[in-house]
């Protein structure tokens, strides 16, 4: 069973992979307001990275109305401690 800081941690590099940034640190309240490259394509490619570390799929109505990443970290452990 994971917790939320392994799945933060692991969110983080996913961040810093996706964005190219080595520096990049996240936190729960992170949103994409906060990450000048955070657009619509990268909001895909995080996911998709997520999806891929996490072994889990996302549906669409799941992740519309994110706001920031501790609501992405709460979705994954939903589904991961399933």
């Amino acid at each position: 069973m994971k917790s939320s800081e392994d799945v933060l941690n692991s969110c983080n590099e996913i961040f810093r992979t996706v964005f190219s940034d080595t520096t990049l640190s996240i936190n729960v309240a992170t949103s994409a307001s906060d990450i000048a490259d955070w657009d619509s394509l990268a909001q895909i490619r995080l996911l998709m990275a997520m999806e891929q570390t996490f072994e889990i799929q996302f549906a669409l109505d799941e992740v519309e109305d994110l706001q920031n990443v501790g609501e992405i970290v709460e979705l994954i452990l939903v589904k991961v401690n399933q």
